[in-house]
């Protein structure tokens, strides 16, 4: 347990970060189901909303240090792949 202010500020900044962080990757996480699941439908026009929204939610959170860019760029690359891929077969 922190016992100086600087480490018990520490504490409460890295908390609020881990809060943050871990909101912002599940809210990706969501947008990019909900667009597989839109493209797996058929339902083209949706999977490609959906597929915009977290694109722009992953450039959000590399911008703001949650995600690393080449992890940003993997995940954005992976889930357009994967939508075309869906789409085209539906």
């Amino acid at each position: 347990m922190a016992r100086n202010p600087s480490a018990m500020k520490y504490k409460r900044q890295s908390d609020k970060s881990r809060t943050l962080n871990r909101s912002r990757k599940s809210t990706i996480r969501t947008y990019t189901k909900k667009a597989l699941v839109a493209a797996e439908s058929g339902n083209l026009d949706e999977a490609l909303q959906h597929q915009q929204t977290a694109i722009s939610l992953i450039d959000k959170a590399t911008l703001r240090s949650t995600l690393h860019k080449n992890t940003a760029a993997r995940k954005k690359s992976r889930l357009i792949k994967r939508v075309r891929q869906l789409s085209a077969q539906a």
